[in-house]
């Protein structure tokens, strides 16, 4: 019980007139009259005993009371409340709304349609004094709600919040719910998720109340990670790599089955088993067309939830790559151009061939490739991988060894780098021609010594591999599949970042990613239901939300698709008793509750109709 203006109860104080009043009554006087008919015929009507005169008269007493009190406590605004909800003005809900919400418990209810559910009846029990802003987050805040003490507006705002397919950050949400709550003091913010913050991380003034909405066991196997590309010297083939992961909170090991299927009929298909808290990579070779829709789908009898079973992607291009090979001469290094010829006969390779009198080049290519020499000019226009740099210009800081340096082995930077894709680096063995800096942009990914040998990067948005060796002079190198796969995957990964490319190809991004795009519509495909299912929507700025999971394209030709894929949002938790300490403080209680000034004031009007019937149908004097 509180009061929302106390100001007020000093009102009380005018009890004392009424109390003042019935102690301090007249003295009845004797008086003479000429007749005592009319008296006798009231005595008549008044035979009462004298107790029962005093009790209606302190009867009316305590009724005249009760309205004085019921009055200053209805101007005071006394709200009554089933629990204890602290001493606040203002609710800040903070709901998430992130792909994890959809998992549903064994009635069928998802998180987030709980979440509304106890959230509806636990602001009955929130006097209407009380403002309340909701802001409902993903990977970002939305104010859906600005503080209001309609709660009408609040509730048809609340039911309009659905789940969208992106992983959570919770920390730019609590940001901003504290900014709200701190406009209007003393103000607690309501958590309703199934994850709860670290309270002993967000030390604050505020309070913090946490709606855990997790279940007691749940368990779910997903696809957190993918990624797919052409092949090299193989023509429309391409290599996929998915991630498969089960949850840390799953009760017990499961076993599942991962179905690849290319242009809507099944491929091929691996098979799987997990513990909680492991995770399984598949690499798999997949063959088709440009444009053919690659769709990955997760099943497992103990899910909970469905969203991060499914990946959906169309084939990649597998157009050949049109690149300029330039020599200082016309003697050309056998072992280079063996490597090259390989990738030319399997169609993925158009080369052109020159001196540095063909540049700069007459017609545009897909990447140029610096063998012995640079230009005078960095270009910033193309990929470029150079082989061999005999000195420094734009991102490549280096010097010609005198004397080359042979290694038997090199040490590997980073193995998941695209450039070392299915090389086998521990049978390499290179003669060093040239020392380069890796400062800034570019990563070492083989190390021969204490210098590094190869390296990749970008450089103001522009894809770069540099390699300090002579292939022709390199012992094992050259006669091993390794050095034609590293130069087919420099090009390739190259022209990845080609931007004159990109409309050949289609990009893929994370939900919640924004996406510049050109159009006036564009065109959603996603699975649902057993089909395919098309979705066209006006375009009505040049970004656009990936807020669902699918292949999209826009009319002007701009194409991608859209994944969860987030290792995070799949490991789903499992409901502790430590996270779940303010259960009883969102449990629905009975009783009395809010603002009683309706009540107060029906008890007053009450009051004054039994008073009035006291003293004038029972003439109470």
């Amino acid at each position: 019980m509180q009061f929302l203006s106390p100001s007020f109860l000093y009102l009380l104080l005018l009890g004392i007139i009424p109390v003042m009043l019935y102690l301090f009554r007249r003295k009845s006087k004797t008086v003479n009259v000429s007749t005592l008919v009319f008296f006798k015929t009231l005595a008549r009507e008044h035979q009462e005993s004298a107790w029962l005169r005093r009790l209606k008269k302190w009867l009316s007493f305590l009724l005249t009371a009760i309205v004085l009190v019921a009055a200053v406590i209805a101007l005071a605004r006394m709200v009554l409340s089933g629990r204890d909800n602290g001493d606040f003005r203002t609710v800040v809900i903070l709901l998430d709304r992130s792909a994890s919400m959809a998992v549903e418990n064994e009635e069928g209810e998802t998180r987030l349609a709980e979440a509304k559910r106890i959230l509806y009846e636990r602001l009955k029990d929130i006097p209407e004094e009380v403002g309340v802003a909701l802001i409902a987050y993903d990977d970002r805040p939305e104010i859906v709600q600005p503080r209001t003490l309609k709660r009408r507006e609040l509730i048809s705002r609340l039911e309009s919040v659905r789940i969208r397919p992106i992983a959570d950050k919770a920390g730019a949400a609590l940001e901003s719910a504290k900014s709200i709550a701190s406009l209007e003091p003393p103000a607690v913010i309501w958590h309703a998720s199934d994850s709860v913050f670290d309270r002993d991380a967000n030390p604050d003034s505020l309070e913090l109340r946490e709606l855990n909405l997790a279940l007691d066991e749940v368990s779910n196997p997903g696809i957190t990670a993918f990624q797919i590309r052409p092949v090299t010297m193989e023509y429309s083939q391409y290599d996929a790599y998915v991630q498969v992961s089960l949850n840390e909170a799953a009760p017990a090991p499961i076993k599942g089955r991962l179905n690849v299927n290319i242009g809507g009929m099944p491929s091929q298909f691996r098979e799987f088993e997990l513990d909680p808290g492991e995770d399984s990579g598949f690499t798999f070779k997949v063959g088709g067309s440009q444009n053919q829709m690659l769709r990955l789908e997760l099943n497992c009898e103990d899910d909970d939830f469905p969203l991060d079973n499914q990946v959906l992607v169309p084939l990649p291009d597998s157009s050949p790559v049109l690149a300029a090979w330039i020599r200082p001469d016309e003697t050309e290094d056998p072992f280079t151009r063996f490597a090259l010829s390989a990738i030319q006969e399997d169609g993925n390779l158009e080369l052109l061939k020159g001196t540095p009198d063909a540049w700069p080049l007459s017609e545009p290519v897909d990447a140029v490739i610096f063998d012995g020499w640079l230009p005078d000019e960095w270009p910033e226009n193309m990929p470029v991988v150079v082989i061999n740099p005999p000195g420094s210009l734009g991102p490549v800081l280096a010097a010609q060894l005198e004397d080359p340096v042979p290694y038997d082995s090199v040490r590997v930077g980073n193995e998941q780098h695209p450039v070392l894709f299915r090389v086998t680096s521990s049978r390499v063995a290179v003669t060093a021609t040239a020392v380069f800096q890796t400062e800034g942009s570019l990563e070492p990914l083989w190390i021969a010594g204490n210098e590094p040998v190869l390296a990749a990067g970008e450089y103001k948005g522009q894809r770069v591999v540099v390699m300090g060796f002579s292939p022709g002079i390199s012992e094992q190198l050259p006669l091993t599949s390794a050095f034609p796969l590293l130069v087919g995957n420099s090009l390739l990964w190259c022209i990845d970042g080609n931007g004159d490319r990109a409309g050949n190809s289609v990009s893929q991004y994370s939900a919640g990613e924004f996406v510049p795009v050109d159009g006036e519509s564009i065109t959603w495909s996603e699975w649902r239901d057993g089909e395919m299912r098309e979705q066209r929507i006006p375009l009505k700025s040049n970004l656009v939300e990936m807020d669902r999971i699918g292949v999209w394209k826009t009319d002007s030709g701009n194409k991608g698709t859209s994944h969860l894929l987030s290792a995070a949002e799949s490991n789903i938790s499992a409901k502790s008793e430590e996270a779940d300490s303010d259960a009883e403080y969102f449990k629905v209680k009975e009783g009395v509750a809010g603002n009683l000034k309706n009540i107060l004031l029906a008890v007053i009007l009450l009051v004054l109709i039994v008073e009035s019937l006291l003293f004038h149908r029972f003439a109470v004097y």
